[in-house]
């Protein structure tokens, strides 16, 4: 066998790191979510030692908020909820004197309450509806999308897992080419 050039070495790198992320999003990843239930957490042994644990933590939920379709909803829907504030045109530290100097400078603003905003995000992320101070049981409310991660395993080596696998491999006990599917020479090669 004859040593790599480093153009060689760039190039088998590049080839290795972009299949290695296509297999673990591709192929690994949904595996590992059809079989292994949230919360799980499997050993991984090489040649009969431990090099660390794979876990599949539980989906998580998310929340984004599109601030201008939100405002628009609680201004019909909770306007209690909505402020009118007055933001300067110039600049923020001008304007308690443009208020009373120059209020042509100043226009009106709406914004939502902060505390509203992470009220009604928290309830839709825990429950997946909000209650209006009505009691009024909302479960979409525009500007607001509730989601959920797609759990993905996690993998956590041992402090000596890069001897293990280097161990393992040198044995011939890991075959990474099935694991990256090469594919086969031409006749004679």
């Amino acid at each position: 066998m004859t040593a790599l050039t480093l153009a060689q070495k760039l190039a088998l790198a590049k080839w290795l790191t972009d299949g290695l992320r296509a297999l673990r999003a591709d192929d690994l990843v949904p595996q590992a979510a059809a079989e292994m239930p949230s919360g799980s957490r499997v050993p991984v042994m090489f040649g009969g030692k431990h090099a660390g644990f794979v876990t599949m933590p539980a989906p998580s939920k998310t929340v984004s908020v599109d601030e201008a379709r939100l405002l628009a909803w609680a201004e019909k829907t909770c306007p209690h909820h909505v402020e009118t504030t007055e933001e300067p045109i110039l600049g923020g530290s001008l304007i308690r004197y443009l208020r009373e100097n120059a209020p042509h400078f100043l226009r009106p603003a709406k914004r939502l309450d902060p505390q509203f905003v992470t009220d009604l995000t928290t309830a839709m992320k825990a429950k997946g509806y909000y209650v209006t101070a009505d009691g009024e049981k909302i479960t979409e409310v525009p500007g607001v999308v509730v989601g959920e991660s797609e759990p993905a395993p996690r993998v956590n080596l041992s402090e000596d897992a890069g001897q293990i696998i280097g161990a393992a491999w040198r044995a011939g006990d890991i075959p990474v080419a099935d694991l990256l599917a090469l594919p086969a020479g031409e006749a004679g090669q």
